[in-house]
C-alpha cells in the first residue's frame, strides 16, 4: 500500500464532499499506474494544497478538488501550460463529475466559466481518458530508434 498518500484528510474539503471509491482504491494500489504526462496529486501534500487554495480562490462559489496534474516541461503535451484534473467539489454524490482547469486558458484573456468547461462524467471516465492520452503522449514523445 502506498504509505504517503494525501487526501485532504482535513476539515478543508466541502462538507458532504466524497471521494470516488474508484480513485481511493486506484491511489491506495501497491502500482499507481504510470499516466505520464498526467501524475496524481496525492503524492504531493504540498502541491496538493497549493493547487486547491490556489482553486478555491478562482472558484469560490463552485468549489474544485484537484486530484491530477499534467505538467509537461518540454512543452509537447499543452504547450508546457499545467493542466489540473479535479472533482466537481459541490457534487456530493460519491461520483463527481471531473473538470480541467487549464492553465493555459488564462493566457488566453477570457476567465474560465463553469458552464463552458470541458468535463467527463467520473473518476473512471477520466482515467480511461488520461490511459489513452498517456499511450499517445509516450508514442508522440518517444525518440524513434
Amino acid at each position: 500500500m502506498m504509505s504517503n498518500i494525501f487526501l485532504y484528510n482535513t476539515p478543508i474539503l466541502p462538507d458532504g464532499f466524497v471521494f470516488p471509491q474508484s480513485y481511493i482504491d486506484t491511489v491506495k494500489s501497491n502500482n499507481i499506474i504510470d499516466l505520464e504526462p498526467w501524475d496524481f496529486l496525492c503524492k504531493d501534500i504540498g502541491k496538493s494544497l497549493s493547487y486547491y487554495g490556489a482553486l478555491l480562490i478562482e472558484y469560490r462559489d463552485q468549489p474544485l478538488i484537484p486530484f491530477a496534474i499534467a505538467s509537461d516541461e518540454s512543452g509537447f503535451f499543452n504547450d508546457g501550460y499545467v493542466v489540473l484534473a479535479c472533482f466537481d467539489g459541490s457534487d456530493k454524490s460519491g461520483d463527481p463529475k471531473v473538470y480541467f482547469h487549464d492553465y493555459g486558458y488564462s493566457y488566453s484573456g477570457e476567465d474560465p466559466v463553469r458552464g463552458k468547461q470541458y468535463y467527463l462524467e467520473n473518476f473512471s471516465a477520466w482515467l480511461e481518458s488520461a490511459k489513452e492520452e498517456s499511450a499517445q503522449y509516450k508514442a508522440d514523445t518517444t525518440e524513434p530508434e
